[in-house]
């Protein structure tokens, strides 16, 4: 059986500019990013006035570089990510 190969940033992180962006206007603030990611991208922003709180890219660059996995968990589709293919310069695969 193949093991999968490690990837290796080329970059340090701070320098790749791959992380989510969260449309507020479309976010329903369900959580479901902040208890689905395991590097703790997101968080719950704070409420405004009476609207209920919406979620926040917290910590951007704890994001996994080419991760989309985070995605389709979004019930309302607030979450975008950039192209893959558009970062594959920064990741090397090694054994």
């Amino acid at each position: 059986m193949n093991k999968p190969k490690k990837r290796r940033l080329l970059l340090p992180r701070e320098e790749i500019a791959w992380f989510p962006e969260l449309d507020a206007s479309i976010c329903n603030g369900c959580g479901d990013c902040e208890e689905f990611c395991k590097p703790g991208v997101f968080a719950l922003g704070e409420p405004e006035g009476v609207k209920r709180a919406r979620m926040t890219v917290a910590n951007p660059y704890n994001c996994v570089v080419q991760c989309t996995r985070c995605e389709p968990v979004c019930p309302s589709g607030a979450i975008s990510l950039p192209l893959k293919k558009d970062f594959d310069q920064f990741v090397e695969y090694v054994d």
